[in-house]
């Protein structure tokens, strides 16, 4: 994207959804048109937590895991290497990130809270790359085993 110019900030962060959509992500990559699914409190875009315990919280099983991760109640996230650039303080279904004061750039992404950011939102597929898919089972909300799954 030409127009990252902090082309340094490149972040590692986690995407938690169901196995299905996890699945479709980690084969074809992020797709903006399903965003909001989940929410859009800081914009119309693709979610990165800085904290994976965040992401918890949006990791469920279901039906579309394979049949192992069913039985053993499995959950998923993403480990994602995301491109975060400049980031703007991001707001309710905002549907691209505003322009930088005084052009007509947009920064490349939002945050919660620009001081000390635990939220990434990203407008741009590109953006992100799911480089790990992780799975994992919670025995009393404590990960008891972890490992890599055939999704």
């Amino acid at each position: 994207d030409p127009n990252i110019t902090n082309k340094s900030n490149m972040k590692e962060l986690f995407h938690g959804s169901d196995f299905v959509a996890l699945r479709q992500i980690y084969t074809f990559g992020f797709n903006r048109s399903f965003a909001g699914k989940n929410a859009t409190a800081y914009g119309k875009g693709d979610y990165f937590a800085v904290d994976a315990r965040y992401s918890l919280g949006y990791s469920r099983g279901g039906s579309g895991g394979t049949a192992a991760a069913r039985q053993n109640k499995l959950l998923g996230m993403l480990l994602v290497q995301v491109l975060t650039g400049d980031s703007a303080q991001g707001a309710t279904d905002i549907p691209e990130a505003p322009c930088k004061p005084g052009t007509q750039t947009p920064y490349n992404s939002v945050v919660d809270d620009v001081r000390n950011p635990t939220m990434y939102v990203t407008f741009r597929d590109s953006q992100a790359y799911p480089s790990h898919f992780i799975t994992f089972k919670l025995q009393n909300r404590v990960v008891i085993e972890t490992g890599n799954s055939e999704i």
